[in-house]
């Protein structure tokens, strides 16, 4: 298991330090804070002047989910937080949920490359 945030990675994980993380989210001091439980499971937060966000990857179904609820608090992640890492699934009723459809790989490709070539090729025009 691990936990980070934008500026930081916790040696330990316990109660106290998942909520110094989200709670640094929720106050702007840093952009995000990720806990992975292994390669495929994680639940991450990240914060802005319009409140916090909330996901979560699923291994067991292999999908990615979106909390819907309007209004998160810093409580309500850090119990969602604290419920993931415990592995008690309480997590799932702590907000709506709604998958978050997968990307395209050759979409994200594709505008990296016109990023990229389409700068350069117009200095080479001038």
């Amino acid at each position: 298991m691990r936990l980070e945030t934008a500026d930081r990675d916790y040696d330990s994980i316990d109660d106290f330090t998942i909520s110094e993380a989200v709670r640094a989210v929720a106050d702007l001091k840093t952009d995000f804070a990720i806990l992975t439980l292994d390669d495929t499971s994680f639940m991450q937060v990240a914060g802005g002047t319009a409140g916090l966000v909330l996901e979560y990857r699923d291994s067991q179904t292999d999908e990615q989910y979106l909390a819907t609820t309007k209004e998160l608090s810093a409580e309500d992640v850090i119990a969602a937080f604290e419920s993931f890492a415990s592995g008690d699934r309480a997590y799932r009723e702590a907000a709506d949920w709604q998958p978050i459809e997968p990307k395209s790989a050759a979409g994200c490709g594709s505008a990296v490359l016109l990023m990229v070539v389409l700068p350069a090729l117009t200095y080479l025009m001038l």
